[in-house]
């Protein structure tokens, strides 16, 4: 019995110590998971912006696009989803002859090339 109050604290100290490493480890999870749903939600409404809508379906001016399609080089991790929709726009707009379009077509190469 003696054994186990000599080592009581040591246990106890332990167990504390044990509660806060995984409390800690919770958070950081948490926390990422977090950081990881507003970098998605801020990736989706610049791809939204890119096409030319904003979130409600609005058309937006064509600086609010072009801007947004640069803005799409912050998220390479999205990539894989963000080269097709730019590529698809780039296609349709091949077709158009507004000479205020070239400066969304430069905005889609460049962006296409920096993801690529």
């Amino acid at each position: 019995m003696e054994e186990v109050l000599k080592y009581l604290s040591q246990i106890a100290l332990s167990g504390a110590a044990f509660s806060f490493v995984i409390g800690l480890v919770k958070w950081i999870d948490q926390r990422n998971r977090d950081q990881e749903e507003k970098q998605y939600q801020s990736f989706h409404k610049m791809v939204c912006l890119a096409s030319g809508t904003d979130e409600s379906g609005r058309t937006i001016k064509m600086a609010q696009q072009v801007a947004a399609i640069y803005q799409l080089q912050r998220y390479k991790q999205y990539a894989f989803a963000s080269i097709p929709v730019l590529q698809l726009l780039l296609n349709e707009l091949s077709e158009a002859q507004d000479t205020r379009l070239e400066h969304l077509k430069k905005a889609m190469n460049e962006t296409l090339t920096k993801l690529s």
